[in-house]
């Protein structure tokens, strides 16, 4: 008997393994597609399905909806070692851009609001006694702040940069490229900041005299006050520009990791001692201008200094357990020459950019001041509502800059990974190997779509909301009468502008994504010759300032949408290919 138990015994155990290899074999069916469960001995069917000639893994990261696993997804492809990061690459969903750009309009907003807040300080509570003097000083803050901003601004080339180098080296998971290129990214702040602060120390004078000059209509002794002023506004403000610029970059760095909290801190702290500090030093200690300025020199201290720590932090964490090359990497430091060659093709155009941006609203200022005293106090609030609500346009285009690079770079794995035998087929086949590789999720014209529906949602609260502080809200920025009636037949105009810049940002952010800088240096070149045209020789009247303004945006939509449709097309090889102009693994 014991005999013949053994084979019983071992026909059970022979059973029992066999009952497990076939769960182990049910599992690689559901995972790899292609295997299929051994047949010995087992009397049950298997799933069988052929083998696919390359073998993809897509992976839904923390995501239930269809639409939220578009931004979710880590391709990996067995013929290439080449991985990627999951929050760049791909189509993201409308939550995270809804999500995206509100953090990124609360965090660009400090720095409108902040001069915002200066306007309604100096013009409510400066030198409440005498009113001449409330409307010297707030005039005097139209072109100081536009000095300061207008410099700083300029800066933004850096950060613009920024944003497309990284935004590229995460898509590519390259470490090395992120630590260099942050490093000498804040090393070029930290130089351009101090720059900026002998510039305005030593050349302010001259170049606040250039901009008030116009405005000889009112007496030489209110033109010395109103320069005097402004002067005083700008050297402080100067003094900490270095880390302003600094808090720019770091500020672009966090946004392109989609680190949100750490600048919407910088903002909270910001706003709230620039509000105390305006109360304090202007409202209760009467230091009129000058204290709008200290005010907001600290707050700007504190802010930049959250992010400038934040960055430096990250940039550690990048260097955990790196090469001994990218752990030697400082945080400041000059880029070699090949570095800098590389940054100035992709900075140089921006910057060239910013500069019309400046001429031309530089000159808006120009012809205000020309018409008096008042329409330059009235101009400057005006433009202060402008430049707030500004600030979702800049979310948009930073928006397109930092998704598009990661979606090009994943329709060009996408296609690397097609079958070459596929792409050699018959018509047909042709067809169905294009619009597989077409579809949504690594098609540019659907993230350009979702990206124009929140544009021309913004674009509508911005009209309305602006429209009505310039037309109901002036009693907020100043007790002028007269100055409240000239905001108000402006303001329609301001309007039509605030609801066109989302739209033409968000286009011209996709054209920078795709590095497409001839066109777009082309375009501003043409837009500033005839803004500039406009402002010489058809202004006659202070209203007509703002139809320039709207002129500048509606010219600007219609080349930027007439050349990104073109581009962002499903037959257009310029995406396709790889070309120069949207190249994706450079």
């Amino acid at each position: 008997m014991s005999v013949g138990r053994k084979p019983c015994s071992y026909s059970l155990i022979t059973l029992c393994c066999l009952i497990c290899s076939r769960k182990a074999a049910g599992l690689q069916v559901v995972k790899y597609n292609h295997c299929r469960p051994s047949s010995l001995g087992a009397p049950f069917s298997a799933p069988i399905k052929s083998r696919p000639i390359r073998q993809h893994r897509v992976r839904a990261l923390h995501s239930t909806s269809k639409d939220d696993k578009e931004g979710a997804i880590e391709t990996e492809s067995s013929s290439s070692s080449t991985k990627t990061t999951s929050s760049f690459v791909g189509l993201p969903s409308y939550k995270r851009i809804f999500f995206f750009v509100a953090s990124t309009v609360v965090i660009w907003v400090s720095e409108p609001l902040l001069s915002l807040v200066d306007s309604a300080a100096v013009g409510r509570y400066a030198s409440s006694s005498s009113s001449s003097q409330s409307v010297i000083q707030l005039a005097a803050l139209g072109p100081a702040t536009m000095l300061c901003d207008s410099t700083m601004y300029l800066t933004t080339f850096i950060s613009m940069a920024t944003t497309n180098k990284l935004a590229r080296a995460f898509a590519r998971n390259d470490v090395d490229d992120q630590v260099s290129t942050l490093s000498h990214v804040m090393g070029l702040s930290l130089a351009v900041g101090a720059f900026i602060t002998l510039l305005i120390n030593f050349s302010g004078e001259n170049i606040l005299s250039a901009i008030i000059g116009p405005a000889s209509t009112a007496s030489v002794e209110t033109s010395k006050q109103v320069l005097s002023a402004a002067l005083d506004y700008s050297r402080i403000r100067s003094i900490v520009s270095p880390l302003a610029v600094m808090g720019l970059t770091s500020q672009a760095v966090l946004l392109c990791s989609q680190d949100t909290k750490t600048p919407g801190l910088a903002v909270l702290v910001a706003s709230l001692v620039n509000i105390i500090g305006d109360y304090i030093l202007v409202a209760k200690m009467n230091w009129g201008i000058r204290g709008a300025a200290w005010a907001t020199s600290m707050a700007s201290i504190l802010a930049n200094g959250i992010l400038v720590r934040k960055v430096w932090q990250k940039m550690q964490r990048w260097k955990y357990k790196q090469s001994r090359k990218v752990q030697d990497v400082p945080f400041l430091s000059l880029p070699n020459r090949e570095a800098f060659v590389s940054l100035i093709k992709l900075a140089g155009p921006i910057f060239f950019v910013l500069i019309g941006k400046i001429m031309g609203y530089s000159s808006m200022t120009i012809t205000a001041g020309s018409f008096g005293i008042a329409p330059l106090a009235c101009h400057n609030v005006l433009m202060r509502v402008f430049f707030f609500f500004a600030t979702c346009g800049d979310a948009l285009s930073h928006s397109a800059q930092t998704f598009l690079p990661g979606l090009l770079y994943r329709k060009k794995l996408h296609e690397e990974a097609m079958p070459s035998s596929l792409t050699t087929t018959t018509a047909a086949t042709k067809g169905t190997v294009v619009k597989s590789t077409n579809d949504d999720s690594t098609n540019p014209r659907t993230l350009l779509k979702r990206l124009l529906l929140f544009s021309v949602g913004a674009g509508v609260f911005n009209s309305l909301a602006g429209r009505y502080i310039a037309s109901s809200a002036g009693g907020t920025f100043t007790t002028d009468s007269s100055l409240v009636a000239l905001m108000s037949r402006a303001s329609p105009f301001m309007g039509l502008a605030n609801f066109i810049h989302p739209i033409t940002m968000t286009l011209e952010g996709s054209i920078i994504a795709g590095r497409d800088a001839g066109y777009l240096v082309a375009t501003y070149v043409f837009s500033l010759v005839l803004l500039l045209s406009h402002l010489r020789y058809v202004c006659s009247e202070f209203v007509a300032v703002y139809h320039a303004l709207l002129l500048f945006q509606i010219v600007r939509i219609i080349q930027f949408g007439l050349r990104v449709w073109k581009r962002t097309s499903v037959s257009s090889k310029k995406l396709v290919e790889g070309t120069k102009v949207c190249e994706c693994a450079t």
